[in-house]
């Protein structure tokens, strides 16, 4: 991105922070190298009700929602595109074998995070003094 646009974006970037959930620091450090280097994941995650399972998984990337952070990945156990919160995996490593390349928005579509495939159309900031 370039021109306009990249000054529109990196300005509204630096007054955005958010504030993730906990999460151990070797699990985010192993997904952030998955996601990074488009390396097939190893995770063990807990669901909503406490149970456990092991899943490969093929990251596509990062997505915050309702105060979480989660890895929105193709998932080759279930065959579809899963959403995986951080705080949920109890522990990751890369495989080191390359992933296929995934199209974020398209694991999107017809989930309940389909509003983030659509990105707001950048406007122009507000004055700092109006904050």
């Amino acid at each position: 991105m370039t021109g306009p646009a990249s000054a529109t974006a990196r300005t509204l970037a630096a007054w955005i922070v958010a504030l993730p959930t906990p999460t151990p620091s070797a699990v985010r450090a192993a997904v952030e190298r998955a996601v990074a280097g488009n390396l097939v994941l190893g995770l063990q995650y807990v669901d909503a009700a406490g149970r456990g399972s092991e899943r490969v998984v093929e990251p596509a990337g990062l997505l915050t929602a309702g105060g979480h952070w989660y890895l929105i990945a193709w998932c080759r156990a279930r065959r579809s595109g899963r959403g995986f919160r951080l705080d949920r995996i109890a522990a990751a490593a890369p495989t080191g074998e390359q992933a296929h390349p995934r199209d974020l928005a398209e694991l999107l579509r017809g989930s309940v995070a389909a509003a983030a495939v659509q990105p707001l159309a950048p406007a122009s900031p507000p004055a700092r003094d109006t904050l």
